[in-house]
């Protein structure tokens, strides 16, 4: 005789459902423990590795910052040696820590100030490769290897660097300047038409600024010379 149909209820329905889930993940888990176990060591040990990387990073930043220090105490004392000595140790041993990038600049900055611009050339643009995370520190390394190119003699690419100077932040106070030693320098290399735009540009934007009246003698030299 045949049994009774019996309604399934929602409830049940859903029970059943979530018994069958649970067989089901079971016989997952059994099957794939040993990869799922080696999933979550790898993931433990990414997560210790980002951790350990993260406090390296941190002390070592703490010791260039320290070795900085001495550096810039050292080079206010007249101590030239020891603070060039002391600016290459932070440049060569903490690579990529936020204190190496000052201490690339410093170094770059203290040649310039030398005359050294063969090593000058070389720290502004290292800082400008591996670092460029400080916008006054970045305008001032492209101006700083723009003085370097032009010392080379290379005008055009000079006034190229003079101009990403100018253009790394607007509001920064050195910008009339760097345009205006970009519009020089793009006149001397006879880019004529570059150095007017930039002139222009310090004349409409830069009023009863220093560098206002040295592009509008700027500008009327370059109508002499198109």
């Amino acid at each position: 005789m045949l049994k009774p149909y019996k309604r399934i209820s929602k409830k049940e329905l859903k029970e059943d459902k979530f018994v069958t889930f649970t067989l089901k993940a079971r016989d997952y888990v059994e099957a794939n423990a040993k990869k799922i176990t080696w999933g979550v060591v790898v993931v433990v040990v990414a997560i210790f590795a980002i951790y350990h990387l993260a406090k390296s990073k941190q002390q070592a930043n703490i010791e260039a910052n320290a070795l900085l220090g001495k550096a810039t105490f050292a080079m206010s004392q007249g101590r030239e040696s020891d603070a060039e000595s002391q600016l290459k140790q932070v440049v060569e041993n903490y690579k990529g820590v936020p204190s190496a990038g000052q201490g690339c600049f410093l170094l770059a900055k203290y040649y310039w100030q030398k005359d050294d611009f063969i090593n000058a050339k070389i720290y502004f643009r290292q800082y400008l490769n591996d670092y460029s995370d400080d916008d006054l520190l970045t305008s001032g390394a492209y101006a700083g290897y723009a003085d370097c190119l032009l010392k080379e003699g290379n005008a055009e690419a000079a006034a190229q660097n003079y101009e990403k100077a100018a253009r790394v932040d607007k509001n920064l106070p050195q910008v009339p300047s760097y345009l205006y030693s970009a519009a020089k320098t793009y006149m001397e290399s006879n880019n004529f038409e570059k150095a007017k735009e930039l002139a222009t540009e310090i004349i409409e934007n830069y009023e009863n600024n220093e560098y206002t009246g040295r592009a509008e003698i700027l500008l009327n030299m370059i109508q002499f010379q198109v």
